[in-house]
């Protein structure tokens, strides 16, 4: 297809989601509403031994001396949600670096476990600090998935985007200390500024022989933070390239491809997006996001307002959009694009009315772009349309970074 074609479409994918933006509302305070069924719980860890230019997500600079305080806070928070009948099914640990805390993350899984029965539990890892110890204490907390944050095995390229410099054999001991827990990811960059086609079939190529049963390979995407200018405006040309690599790269391995970024080896394992089974999730900690329905709010990115916030007695949720109706059919169709399929029975009991009655141009377009196409029960993505998958929940991602950037400089 030609580079100006796929711009075209790009274009058109933009515009279709122009109308709806991510824009929260500061708020002073502000009490959820109960919502009877199990949901996801999302816990933010922030704390990390270093900020890496590449990050999108809310992070702190990590002080023995604050974990005590943060937990106090994050048991706290908890409890508010729990005393006013909230279920949860799923958690998703989060950060940061959340194994810099393995003791006190434990502690508070055993707290939430004894009101809920917990099916699935994932939790994020840096290969620099997970040991056998750690992982033994993960696993018998009951986590069933770990996410290895490996990001690239050459040291030239870890040098590149200002992470330790750790050889490939030292990363694959690593991963196999970490195999076994159940579902083991590794997340892999790509399109990093400079990275050449060879680069990233070598970074392909490592992890394949490793002991990883899942593989997330994420785009560049621009940084939250004070970042050099090669990060901050990646390559999309390059990314298409690079894209159609990892896609023909497992066309033919013992992995499938689950998401428009992860290649799993079992199926119906948990993947990092927790929202794809998960329409609606709480968020508990400094900076973490909830979906309630038709409510999107966050909490205090401030450590201090959020701690006081709670210990306090209040809820430390300081941004709210609420959505229209629109905007909770956008999300779904947004979520459900990046997991490679549409059910049309689900969107039907979810929204009342068959997919046309609120999508009708929408889909036309996508099924007309090449994008989907229909499948009986389900639009699937096409293989020409991951790409595009990959797309829209890399803007959405953009779009939720730029909020947590707002919200830093601006100390709310």
């Amino acid at each position: 297809m030609h580079w100006g074609t796929l711009m075209l479409i790009e274009k058109v994918i933009q515009n279709m989601f122009n109308n709806y933006n991510w824009k929260l509302k500061e708020v002073d305070s502000f009490n959820p509403p109960y919502y009877d069924r199990k949901l996801a719980l999302y816990i933010h860890v922030p704390f990390c031994t270093s900020l890496c230019p590449f990050c999108i997500f809310h992070s702190i600079l990590y002080k023995p001396s604050l974990k005590k305080g943060y937990f106090d806070a994050l048991k706290k928070e908890l409890e508010k949600y729990i005393s006013m009948g909230f279920n949860f099914s799923t958690i998703y640990i989060g950060g940061g670096t959340p194994t810099l805390a393995t003791e006190e993350v434990c502690d508070l899984l055993d707290y939430i476990k004894e009101y809920n029965k917990i099916d699935d539990i994932s939790i994020e890892a840096s290969p620099y600090d997970i040991n056998d110890e750690k992982v033994s204490e993960l696993e018998k907390t009951g986590i069933t998935r770990l996410s290895l944050g490996v990001e690239s095995f050459v040291p030239v390229i870890q040098r590149k985007i200002g992470r330790q410099q750790v050889n490939t054999e030292e990363l694959l001991e690593k991963i196999d200390i970490a195999s076994k827990i159940p579902t083991l990811n590794v997340d892999i960059l790509f399109n990093i500024p400079g990275q050449k086609k060879e680069d990233l079939v070598n970074e392909i190529d490592i992890v394949k022989k490793s002991k990883a049963n899942q593989i997330t390979f994420y785009p560049i995407m621009p940084s939250i933070r004070q970042a050099p200018k090669e990060f901050m405006y990646p390559d999309e040309k390059n990314e298409k390239m690079l894209y159609n690599v990892l896609t023909n790269q497992f066309s033919d391995s013992d992995y499938y491809q689950s998401t428009a970024w992860t290649f799993s080896k079992n199926q119906g394992s948990i993947v990092d997006e927790y929202i794809i089974d998960n329409d609606d999730f709480i968020g508990v900690g400094t900076g973490a996001m909830s979906h309630l329905s038709q409510y999107y709010y966050a909490n205090s990115f401030s450590l201090e307002k959020y701690e006081k916030m709670i210990n306090n007695g209040k809820f430390s949720i300081s941004l709210l959009r609420e959505l229209n109706l629109k905007d909770q059919i956008y999300i779904y169709l947004i979520y459900r694009l990046y997991s490679l399929k549409i059910n049309k029975k689900e969107f039907e009991t979810k929204f009342n009315h068959d997919i046309y009655h609120y999508l009708r141009s929408e889909i036309n377009l996508l099924s007309f772009l090449g994008i989907i196409k229909d499948d009986g029960n389900y639009f699937k993505v096409t293989n020409n349309g991951k790409y595009y998958s990959n797309l829209f929940m890399k803007y959405l991602y953009i779009n939720i970074s730029n909020i947590r950037k707002y919200a830093i400089q601006n100390k709310i």
